[in-house]
């Protein structure tokens, strides 16, 4: 297949995360899929950047290579191993908040070693008062300093002899003095994909930096309208919006509903994640009491429900066998087991796996029960491989995707008894009624595909780039 050529607007692309672990689904690796769906069709290079003091990282970039996920043009920077490298003079030219705290002095022997890079000092009562972040030579690149409460008081960067330099409030400092010294050819254009990262840098200004974020999961809390309490951790982002020269989301009911709240804004865009479909489907036999479901084992994706639901469909249909494999870890795993050995249900966890996708083209039938999403690429997944999803109506995503009774079945949210009739009506269809609507989500997916949505990336940009006179 030939794939189009799209431009983007000049400049140093980055992708902000926390962290980039050896396992992970969901925001990383959509943020992994739309970098090197950047490289390999606008042929710009994309820096990942993270945050978290890891030992592994260099492991973590060859595991990804090899995986093909890091791609020519993509690569990974981290904060910590790049500030271990600074000279005194780039050290000493941060901009700092506050003085040093009197009495400082690194820990030397004292405390105790809690990492390959890094000691921590403990009062008697177990709370924690001093982290040293060390470099490869044992001296001291930077110490987080606690107050008796236990909250943090300061964060004091150190010369490459261990002797303070001065100091900031929190971690946003130093990352801030990280970011200014990125390139920037001729302007650094910037996608923070972790709401964390995005509430702590949104004050971050420069003349040659662009700040996009993608907002991935609903902003409101449970309820219903879009007045409704905000999520803590997105609150600051909500409430300084024009802090952005984007804030884009996954959908475009989410994105009114923060219009509506907030007001409208030229920087308020919609733009999903990508999810490339096989260029064919496999041929093989779908039972139709077979489902699917790729989902972290955690209280927000509600797999109860789904258990729920099968135990009502095995007593509605036991001879059609139905079943539901469920891919994915989390820590309600030994309460689930326990749910369906009480309730009898027909449901089977398999764990994590990184092909899980795969199951998808195997099974008739997919189901989706959270509480919310930002736009569920897993809907996506399953429909590219014509398995019909079966989801909650929920926020945000599912009714962006699904054309109810068309190319899958969307039902209200939170009704396990619901989702058992739909289930139930799947598992009783005929093969020739349940085919035209494979095809049809086929198609829905294919809407998805990284060509069509660096086009809309490039779209956006191209406006961010005319409103700000480059």
């Amino acid at each position: 297949m030939t794939l189009r050529r799209l431009e983007l607007p000049a400049g140093s692309h980055y992708a902000v995360l926390d962290a980039l672990p050896p396992r992970f689904n969901g925001m990383t690796a959509s943020t992994l899929q739309r970098s090197r769906a950047f490289a390999q069709l606008a042929g710009v290079n994309v820096t990942i950047l993270t945050w978290e003091d890891r030992p592994d990282n260099d492991e973590v970039r060859r595991q990804l290579r090899e995986k093909g996920l890091l791609v020519d043009g993509m690569q990974v920077m981290n904060m910590w191993d790049e500030a271990r490298q600074w000279d005194d003079a780039y050290l000493a030219a941060a901009s700092f908040e506050r003085p040093i705290p009197d009495g400082f002095e690194p820990l030397g022997e004292r405390g105790e070693t809690t990492g390959a890079f890094r000691r921590a000092l403990h009062a008697d009562d177990g709370r924690l008062r001093q982290i040293d972040c060390l470099r490869a030579d044992g001296t001291v690149l930077a110490a987080y300093l606690y107050a008796e409460s236990g909250a943090e008081e300061a964060l004091v960067l150190c010369d490459r002899q261990s002797r303070p330099l001065g100091a900031w409030h929190s971690t946003p400092g130093l990352q801030r003095h990280w970011l200014d010294s990125l390139r920037r050819e001729p302007v650094a254009w910037m996608i923070f994909d972790s709401k964390v990262s995005a509430a702590m840098l949104a004050d971050y200004q420069r003349p040659d930096v662009l700040k996009i974020h993608v907002v991935r999961g609903s902003h409101l809390k449970r309820g219903t309208g879009p007045m409704r309490d905000l999520v803590t951790s997105r609150q600051s982002v909500m409430e300084n919006l024009d802090a952005w020269d984007s804030v884009t989301f996954l959908t475009k009911r989410q994105r009114d509903d923060v219009a509506a709240r907030f007001g409208e804004r030229p920087n308020l865009h919609v733009i999903p994640n990508s999810r490339n479909a096989p260029e064919r489907l496999r041929r093989s036999v779908r039972p139709r009491g077979r489902g699917v479901m790729v989902a972290s084992l955690e209280a927000r994706k509600r797999v109860s429900h789904a258990v729920r639901a099968m135990a009502r469909v095995r007593r509605r249909v036991p001879r059609r066998r139905p079943r539901l494999d469920v891919w994915g870890a989390g820590p309600m795993e030994a309460e689930l087991r326990a749910l369906i050995e009480a309730r009898q249900a027909p449901v089977r966890l398999h764990g994590f796996s990184p092909d899980a996708r795969e199951q998808f083209s195997k099974a008739s039938f997919s189901v989706l029960t959270s509480r919310s999403e930002g736009l569920p690429g897993v809907l996506i997944e399953s429909m590219g491989r014509g398995c019909i999803p079966v989801s909650y109506d929920m926020p945000y995503g599912p009714s962006d995707i699904i054309t109810h009774g068309v190319d899958g079945f969307l039902v209200p949210d939170g009704d396990s008894l619901a989702l058992a009739d739909q289930i139930t009506r799947i598992v009783r269809a005929k093969r020739s009624e349940l085919a035209p609507m494979r095809k049809a989500a086929r198609a829905r997916a294919l809407e998805f595909n990284d060509e069509h949505v660096v086009g809309l990336w490039s779209t956006v940009m191209a406006e961010i780039a005319d409103r700000r006179g480059l």
